[in-house]
Formats: C-alpha cells, sequence, structure tokens
C-alpha cells in the first residue's frame, strides 16, 4: 500500500534527526516525497559535511516506488525563509499537502488523520491548518479534534495551496492596530494581544534576523479571520530541543519530546466553533508561562510600564544616561 497525499521533509543538517523522521515516512510509502534543504553557512564546513550526509540519508531511506523531488540550497538562507522557500516550492506543484520538519517525529495515525482532514475540509476556507501538537491533558470539545486559532508549532501539519498562499515574511502592510483588532474579534485578552502585536513589531524590525516564518504564517490566518484544526492527542514528538536547536533550546519545555498516542478512527466534532480556552491555555504553557502565576505577579510592574510608554507613545528608557 502507499499514500497519496504529498510529503513535503524540512531539512538542514541534522543527519540523526532525519534519519529518525525518514523512517516513519518510509513506512506510509508516500507516491509524492519532496524534501528540501537550506544551505551551508558560509565558511561552517561542518555545515557542507552534515548537509551531505543528509542527503546521503534521504537516498539511502527512499527505496520504494516514489516521485521523489528535491530542492537543495547552495546558500544560506536562514531558518526563517529557508523553510518558507521549501513550503512555496511545494505548494507551487500540489494543491494540498503534509509538511514535517526534520525533528518531528510523527506517529504513524498523524497520516491517516491529515488525509481524512484535508479532504473534508478542502472547501472550506476557514479551515487553514491541521495541527499534531497537543500539549496537555485534557480534551477539548467532543470530537477526537477541536479548532484553534493557534495552530501550534507546525512542526509536523498540513495544509492547503489557498491557505499558503497568503504567508508574507514581513507583513509590511499590517498595523499594529489591524492585528490588535483582529485578536480582538477572536477574544483575546489584552496580555496576549499584547504579546503577538510585540511580534509583529519584531518582523517589522526584522528584530528575527530571519529566524521566523511560522509565527508570520499564524497571522495570516488571524489576518483572514480562519482557524485550523488541532488532535486531542498528540501525534508528533519533537525531537530537537536541545543545543542544535534554533528556538528549541530549553530541553525541559512542555514541548520537548513529548509522547505520542493513536487518534484513529477520527470522530468529527459537533462544536465547529475556536475552543477559546484551549487556546488560551496553550498562550499560558508554551508561548508565556513566565507572565502567569505567581512569575506574572512579579512581572506586573514591567507589564504596566510597557503599556504607559505604549500609551504616551514613549520609546526607550524614561531616563537618559
Amino acid at each position: 500500500m502507499s499514500f497519496k497525499i504529498p510529503i513535503l521533509l524540512i531539512t538542514f543538517n541534522r543527519p540523526d534527526h532525519v534519519r529518525m523522521v525518514l523512517t516513519e515516512i518510509r513506512k506510509q510509502q508516500p507516491t509524492h516525497l519532496y524534501v528540501c534543504q537550506d544551505g551551508a553557512r558560509l565558511g561552517n564546513e561542518e555545515d557542507k559535511i552534515k548537509c551531505q550526509e543528509v542527503r546521503d540519508i534521504v537516498n539511502e531511506l527512499v527505496d520504494w516506488p516514489c516521485d521523489l523531488h528535491t530542492m537543495y540550497q547552495t546558500k544560506n538562507l536562514g531558518c526563517g525563509p529557508g523553510p518558507a522557500a521549501g513550503i512555496t516550492w511545494f505548494f507551487e506543484r500540489v494543491e494540498a499537502g503534509i509538511i514535517i520538519e526534520d525533528d518531528a517525529v510523527p506517529h504513524s495515525d498523524f497520516f491517516g488523520y491529515c488525509e481524512e482532514l484535508l479532504e473534508k475540509y478542502k472547501n472550506n476556507a476557514d479551515v487553514r491548518a491541521i495541527g499534531s501538537m497537543h500539549l496537555d491533558n485534557r480534551t477539548y470539545g467532543d470530537g477526537s479534534y477541536y479548532f484553534s486559532m493557534m495552530n501550534r508549532t507546525l512542526c509536523a501539519w498540513a495544509t492547503w495551496r489557498r491557505a499558503w498562499q497568503d504567508w508574507d515574511l514581513y507583513h509590511r502592510n499590517v498595523s499594529l492596530k489591524q492585528l490588535n483588532q483582529c485578536l480582538k474579534s477572536y477574544g483575546c485578552d489584552l496580555r496576549m494581544r499584547e504579546y503577538w502585536c510585540e511580534r509583529l513589531e519584531e518582523i517589522h524590525k526584522d528584530a528575527l534576523h530571519y529566524s521566523s516564518w511560522d509565527q508570520q504564517f499564524w497571522m495570516s490566518i488571524w489576518l483572514h479571520h480562519g482557524k485550523g484544526i488541532m488532535p486531542n492527542v498528540n501525534l508528533s514528538s519533537n525531537i530537537g530541543f536541545g543545543a542544535q536547536g534554533t528556538h528549541t533550546t530549553d530541553t525541559s519545555s512542555v514541548a520537548a519530546n513529548r509522547a505520542c498516542q493513536p487518534i484513529l478512527p477520527l470522530v468529527h466534532p459537533t462544536d465547529v466553533q475556536i475552543q477559546k480556552k484551549a487556546d488560551s491555555r496553550f498562550q499560558r504553557i508554551y508561548f508565556e508561562p513566565w507572565n502567569y502565576g505567581y512569575e506574572g505577579f512579579k512581572r506586573l510592574p514591567y507589564r504596566l510600564n510597557k503599556r504607559l510608554k505604549r500609551l504616551v507613545g514613549h520609546q526607550g528608557s524614561w531616563f537618559k544616561k
């Protein structure tokens, strides 16, 4: 048996990770496999060696009848534009598909879950992403999955060309006011709105130094008043937390190396509304654990100071040195 949904594997310089992830993909025997890889960083000889090792593993493990496409960059684009270029290349060739990064080991049920939901919601323009991550032990709604605005970190996920075409690296034409109003329409509280408006400011100023593409994709979903799908069990294990990670350096993170569970056969939820409690909880435990509870109380003066400066249009310190 072979798996018909196209799959994109995003790689760089982690051969051990790629071997683990591709081994799981190999079990599905996909008929269409796309592999993209960012180029070695300038002057980094270790990158060159490891990037080649990754390509060798692809050649070794892809040993089934498969329409294999590769895009291997000769220059390093960075971990924001690099994966985004690969996803754009992928959706120039397919209408819908699965995207897996080289540090996300998917559960075998993940593939059937994506296949069924890509078909079920292909003509529903409101649904823009299908995620795999579940970070707590709570169940939301009455189905195997629920609807969300957060869409998690997208390490293993699926979407349609129609959703990706709205992605923008900088969102230059999106104001902080516009994003704030958009988040209000989702029922986000002030603290959550502040957090994401600060992220948009960083994107406008390129303060992230080309290290982000997924935050821009989430924002494109919100700006089009869309939603995503999240499972009520965890369907991918992120093995990338550690010294080699760019954003995933904290090995004690709630998202690190989480166990996976089966989800098939799917039970479709009767409630198609966004589960706001699930999204609020995810914001707290993943994006801003330091801003809630006792730690959040200690940071209250800092948050009030930021709000006051924003209100009066003041930047930098209140006092000149």
